[in-house]
This record gives C-alpha cells, structure tokens and sequence, in this order.
C-alpha cells in the first residue's frame, strides 16, 4: 500500500467511519514498519460533507468532472483573448454545469443515506466554481481528495479588458479620447463622445473598488480558512485520543470484570476453607475424647 492507495480508500469511506478506517490504515503501516506512510497517512485529514459529497461524485462520475477541465481551457482562452461575447456564453454555460454537478453530487450522497442540507449544497456549487478558475482545487476534486470546501473568488466574466480575474488593472485604462471641456461641445456627437468617456471612467473606478473588496474578502476567507483548518486538526486530535481512552477504558473495565470474579471465586474458597478446619477441629475433638474413654 502506498500513500494514494490509502487516500482512495480512505476518503471514499463513509464519514462515521473515516477515523477508524484511517487509524486501521495507520496501524497496518505501522506492522509493515513503513513510519513514513503512517505519518503520511495520518496526517489526512477528516473531509466535511460538501468535500465528502465531492469525493463520492469523482468516483462515481468521473467523466462529468472531465467537463470541467475542458470548460476551464476554453474560458482560458477567451479570456486572454478578450472576447466579452464567447465569456458570457461560457459563464452562462459554468451555471449549468455547476448546477447539474451539484444536483449529482446531492442524489449520490442520498444513495449513501445523507441528505444534504442548503448550506452543504451552497458548499459543492462554490467548490464546482472554484474548481473552473483554480488548477489546484480541480486537481484535488479530480483525485476524490477534497478535505474541505473552497470558495470561487474571481469576477468570472469581466466586465471590461481582460485582465486576471480578481485583480485590478496595473493602472486605469486609457479613455478613448480625452475629454472635452464643457465649453468645446458644438454638436450632438462631442455630447454623445464625452458621455460615453465619464461612464466608462465610471466603469473603471467600479472595477478597481470591486477589486479592492474582493482582495479584502479574500484575506477574511484565508484567514477563515485557516482557524477552520486548525479547528479540524485540534478536533481530529481529541477524537483519536477520546477513543484512545475508550479503548483503554473498556480493556480496565474488562480487568475489572476479570479481577472481581476472581477475588469471589477466592472469597467462596476461604470459607469452604474455614468450614473444613472447623469440620476438622470437630473431628479433632470427638476423636480425643473417645480416646480418653478408651483409655479409662
């Protein structure tokens, strides 16, 4: 067994039996004194229930995953391309398919008896998101190893040039023309021109806001991201140890049990005990006596 081997196995376990199946797989590591692999394997973390859904969806859906790469090359393109028109057909086309991946991924963990509530549900429609834009989470969705939602922080479409999603431009883009003082329009296009420089001005000081929330956002996300991350690693750690200490608890009890039979068993042999030197002593005495008799 090997590190991936384990990580199949075990994240394609129910969730009330993850700890244990991960502990058995640790133990198994540990006989064939294979230390790395057991620290490896331990260190794998508890998935929540979106991940778990996920994973579940990986194994049994492959495929409709694979559209997911496929739909991320072609926004890539389009994108570095700058074409708004092919962007918006893609976007409308990403809803879809996250909302039918999403609808999968519900009905598969039905099968295995979890309904999923609204929140769950929210977390595998943002992590399907997260996975168009980022390489990295589509790689650990693809792979059935998801510990935990992620969160799809991008613009998707943007609304004007094609910079990266979720960054601003370097610096604003240049109007098409300068505008004209109040003073210089004479005809109706002068009007419509300047017009049409303020809003796309507008636009621009809009985008950089925007940008400049969502880098604030996606700070507040990292670092949520990271107490919950703890959280789970601190929690793991408790229930490996409470059910140390139950395992330790049931073998006391079984010393007890063990322990008290057999002081009773020894308590019911010092009174037979007792009862035959008494026996004993009263054998002792009649046959002193009879021989007194005897002798007179």
């Amino acid at each position: 067994m090997d590190l991936d081997e384990a990580a199949a196995e075990l994240y394609g376990v129910d969730l009330d039996d993850f700890m244990a199946a991960r502990t058995r797989l640790v133990a198994q590591s540990r006989t064939a004194k294979d230390r790395p692999l057991a620290t490896a394997v331990a260190a794998l973390k508890k998935p929540t229930r979106s991940a778990w859904l996920l994973n579940l969806l990986s194994r049994r859906s492959p495929d409709d995953l694979n559209q997911l790469e496929e739909l991320a090359g072609r926004l890539a393109t389009a994108h570095h391309a700058g074409d708004l028109a092919a962007l918006r057909a893609l976007g409308a086309e990403r809803t879809k398919l996250v909302g039918q991946l999403t609808a999968t991924a519900v009905a598969v963990g039905a099968e295995r008896g979890y309904q999923a509530t609204e929140a769950v549900k929210g977390e595998v429609n943002s992590t399907l998101s997260a996975a168009v834009a980022d390489p990295d989470t589509r790689t650990e969705l693809l792979a059935g190893r998801l510990a935990k939602a992620h969160v799809y922080s991008g613009f998707g479409l943007p609304a004007i040039g094609a910079f990266t999603p979720g960054e601003a431009p370097s610096e604003p883009m240049a109007a098409a023309e300068p505008a004209e003082p109040a003073t210089a329009l004479h005809t109706p296009e002068d009007a419509e021109r300047q017009a049409a420089v303020a809003a796309r001005q507008r636009a621009e000081q809009l985008v950089r806001e925007a940008s400049d929330e969502l880098r604030r956002a996606r700070a507040g996300s990292d670092e949520a991201t990271r107490l919950e991350s703890e959280a789970r690693e601190r929690l793991d750690r408790a229930s490996q140890e409470v059910a140390d200490l139950r395992a330790e608890l049931r073998a006391a009890e079984d010393a007890e049990v063990v322990a008290r039979r057999t002081a009773t068993e020894a308590a019911d042999g010092v009174h037979e005990a007792r009862g035959a030197v008494q026996q004993a002593e009263r054998a002792l005495a009649d046959a002193t006596r009879q021989l007194a008799v005897d002798d007179r």
